[in-house]
């Protein structure tokens, strides 16, 4: 049986995923190609392999059109992610008397310790800004001025609703203020991250110190500074002689950090999951070529042995987006029915053909 190394053939139109397998040299390539073009039939039944693209076929083009779209997409992400967490602070978390973690959680501790007299609106500026600035020269310009423009226009919402009295939403039951918040400011991180900056505070701190520290470092250090944030809001709203109201503020904090984070991971996830397929078949190359012909997906084959007949058969390596799931369901029945395959999602993606530009 002849082993088809990895194939990195793409058709038009779709995308080709990364290689979830090491790379391969240019005559295990052109083995491989060779290897498929001789599992064609002389009668054409299967399609004959599309020509390869590269990453630059995936790179916006640079046309004035093109510009201008992502430039109004960016902008218009800008504003609704800023406006998100304004929205979220002013009219769901501080009226209902509890505070969250980052920045966010200081100004509003601020402003119910000094009753209005430090506006939201003027400390998220001027905490952030300092941060802003450090992270201007400490990491990519571009995440700088993309996460001072958000911090801007949170401060300049938060002006308009703090003088136009826009009115306060005030809920009997706390914790629907606690998921409506958490979904909000994690929506509007999410999106913030989307366009390449953030939504200042503890975020810019993480970008910094991800330099120098891993991740689990950074998790840890973010988890703690909350916390600190989120404990502190307990000298601010509790009711002396009343240990259960005094305790609730923090209960709802949890919850909205809790909520945060869970639609922050699901929106950033969702752009980029997609679905692994291991298939152990003896029609290696027949079922490759139909994958990247009708799918548009790379390819990866690995020799495998079964250890009760200890017979050699192919493993085929292959991500795909959901949306090919049934194709990809289809494509195995017709090409081999006596194939074996196992599916698994897969959280996120990064390479050619689950990316573009520099998202």
């Amino acid at each position: 049986m002849n082993r088809m190394n990895q194939s990195e053939q793409k058709i038009p139109g779709e995308q080709p995923s990364a290689a979830p397998v090491g790379a391969e040299t240019a005559s295990e390539t052109a083995s491989g190609r060779d290897a498929i073009a001789a599992a064609t039939p002389p009668d054409g039944n299967l399609a004959a392999l599309p020509p390869k693209k590269t990453k630059e076929s995936f790179l916006p083009g640079g046309t004035p059109k093109e510009k201008i779209f992502l430039t109004v997409k960016t902008l218009l992400l800008l504003c609704f992610s800023s406006f998100l967490v304004a929205l979220s602070s002013y009219s769901l978390i501080a009226p209902n008397n509890f505070a969250i973690g980052g920045i966010t959680g200081v100004a509003i501790i601020l402003e119910k310790a000094t009753g209005g007299k430090i506006p939201q609106s003027v400390s998220i500026f001027c905490i952030n800004f300092p941060l802003l600035f450090i992270s201007f020269f400490a990491v990519k310009k571009k995440f700088a001025l993309m996460s001072l423009a958000n911090v801007t226009l949170q401060s300049v919402f938060l002006s308009l609703m703090e003088n136009l009295g826009m009115p306060r939403l005030v809920f009997d039951e706390k914790i629907f203020a606690a998921l409506a918040g958490g979904i909000g400011i994690g929506t509007a991180i999410a999106f913030a991250f989307k366009i390449g900056g953030s939504t200042g505070g503890m975020d810019v701190i993480a970008v910094i110190v991800q330099k120098k520290y891993p991740a689990p470092s950074i998790a840890w250090m973010l988890f703690i500074l909350n916390c600190i944030v989120i404990a502190s809001s307990f000298f601010v709203y509790r009711v002396p002689g009343d240990a259960m109201q005094s305790l609730l503020p923090l209960i709802m904090a949890a919850c909205e950090q809790f909520v945060e984070s869970k639609a922050n991971d699901t929106i950033t996830n969702g752009f980029h999951s997609a679905i692994e397929f291991r298939i152990i078949t003896d029609k290696p190359e027949k079922m490759a070529l139909e994958i990247i012909s009708r799918l548009g997906r790379g390819v990866t084959s690995v020799p495998a042995t079964g250890m009760y007949t200890h017979e050699t058969h192919s493993m085929l390596i292959c991500v795909i987006h959901r949306r090919q799931i049934n194709t990809f369901r289809k494509l195995l029945k017709e090409v081999d029915p006596d194939s074996f395959a196992v599916m698994s999602g897969v959280s996120q993606v990064l390479g050619l053909g689950f990316f573009s530009g520099e998202n």
